[in-house]
């Protein structure tokens, strides 16, 4: 059982406080304590809807609950910048470099926590597609020319197009070639866009020549001859196997979150104590794996730390899994918010997605947690291109343009077509392996040695089909 996953499952469906909305009694939600789980097993689960907090696992009651939270993703290697984006980013290396701070106190941190205009940058995700600056500039010009047009009688030609100057046809014909060559996507071209470590794994495809990707922007203070400030991003283990560089920077660690919830979310000091810290921040069910040596430092939990002239002043709680990274928390100095650290860790973030995708091809998203499209804090995260988000139905992950609109309408919502179905949600009573004293079996074979005194058929059955068949299959459910 040492390689295996073992859970127990909560069948209480009660009413909870909801932490986005406020209301005392509308939350719902199923969980299961997680005593141990292996990375893929997680992942699979993350595809169900369910996500972590310690070790105990959850799941929201979509159809039931007052804000329902929808797992979204966004396709690291295929990320598109915002404007925003790259303003926090200009704003830190500002910062690292010449050590300037923002002329304003105000906390531009506004545009991730509470979302903003996803047009912002003429980028428009309703439509699925983005249109550049130049572009609009290309065609607000056109539409002023059609204002212009020369009556008849005033000694030029109506029925011929209007003359335009030949920058403007330069222009056109440049940004047609770039389109041009984004959408073909050969080797060659990736490579003339972005440098060559990022052209062999396909990061950056598509970029204008000239135009910096994440990992340009992020390098800027490396490459600089003399920085201000020195800003070190370390990943250490934590979890049930921590590493020796996460127990020397615990207490500063934990000091760092306790004035973090005291001050941004006005918590108690009595609500910050080193074990509410640990079972929330801490603990995980996650065990440690390197299978085949794909990634240097494995799988499992890991909290991300940024370290500003030897302090840490930032940190980052994710998972990271077969194929993804999992953002769980973040937590920072008060003191240092005018960096926007919660752009700019997740910016990190899916950049440590792109740099993993180097070492093993399978890693390629980056979840972002739960988007509540009622709740502006958490809206935000549908502005990261290309997101998606899951079915609640299907267990399908949709374009969140395509989910948008559908939710616009309505809290809750199915984005798949009538014509899919949840393939992984009939689940064979007979394949469901349960533990009960100590030794693992078929649930048939538990009833038959029960003989006939079990009444827990309805509970396991639910259970099955909120997990699904793959992780019912494999995952052993704790009978008594």
């Amino acid at each position: 059982m040492a390689e295996n996953s073992i859970v127990e499952y909560f069948a209480e469906h009660e009413r909870y406080r909801c932490g986005y909305c406020g209301s005392s009694d509308t939350n719902f939600s199923h969980g299961m304590w997680a005593h141990a789980l292996t990375v893929q097993d997680y992942q699979d689960l993350l595809d169900r809807g369910w996500r972590r907090s310690g070790k105990y696992v959850y799941k929201p009651t979509m159809d039931q609950t007052c804000c329902p939270m929808y797992t979204i993703r966004c396709e690291a290697l295929n990320f598109k910048m915002r404007k925003s984006h790259k303003k926090v980013l200009k704003k830190v290396n500002k910062f690292l470099i010449d050590g300037i701070k923002p002329s304003s106190d105000k906390d531009e941190e506004l545009d991730y926590q509470t979302g903003g205009d996803l047009d912002k940058d003429g980028e428009n995700q309703s439509k699925g597609g983005k249109v550049t600056q130049s572009e609009s500039s290309v065609s607000d010009a056109s539409s002023k020319q059609e204002k212009h047009i020369t009556k008849k009688g005033d000694g030029v030609d109506p029925s011929r197009p209007s003359c335009r100057k030949a920058k403007e046809l330069r222009r056109e014909k440049k940004l047609a070639k770039i389109a041009a060559k984004a959408s073909q996507g050969s080797t060659d071209n990736q490579q003339q866009s972005v440098g060559p470590s990022h052209a062999s794994h396909g990061l950056g495809a598509g970029l204008p020549r000239g135009e910096k990707s994440l990992e340009d922007w992020l390098a800027e203070p490396d490459k600089a001859t003399k920085c201000a400030h020195k800003l070190e991003i370390r990943l250490i283990r934590s979890g049930s196997s921590p590493c020796k560089e996460f127990k020397s920077s615990y207490e500063a660690s934990y000091k760092l979150y306790k004035r973090y919830q005291m001050a941004v979310h006005k918590e108690g000091e009595e609500e910050c104590s080193k074990k509410s810290y640990d079972g929330f921040l801490v603990q995980s069910p996650l065990k440690e794996s390197h299978p085949g040596g794909t990634l240097q430092r494995g799988y499992g939990s890991f909290h991300q730390q940024y370290i500003l002239d030897g302090k840490i002043i930032c940190v980052g709680v994710i998972d990271i899994l077969p194929s993804l990274i999992s953002s769980k928390y973040l937590y920072y100095d008060p003191d240092y918010s005018f960096l926007s650290l919660g752009t700019y860790s997740a910016l990190r973030e899916m950049a440590l997605v792109r740099e993993l995708h180097h070492q093993s091809a399978y890693m390629k998203y980056y979840y972002m947690g739960f988007y509540i499209h009622s709740c502006p804090k958490m809206k935000y995260k549908g502005g990261y291109f290309p997101s998606y988000l899951l079915c609640p139905e299907t267990y399908n992950f949709c374009p969140i343009e395509k989910c948008a609109p559908l939710l616009d309408q309505k809290a809750y919502a199915r984005f798949a077509d009538e014509s899919k179905n949840d393939e992984d949600g009939v689940v064979d009573l007979e394949k469901v392996m349960v533990l009960w004293q100590r030794q693992v079996m078929p649930y048939t074979i538990y009833t038959a040695l029960k003989q006939g005194k079990a009444s827990d058929e309805a509970e396991v059955k639910e259970y099955a089909g909120f997990v699904g068949r793959t992780c019912a299959e494999r995952l052993f459910l704790v009978r008594s």
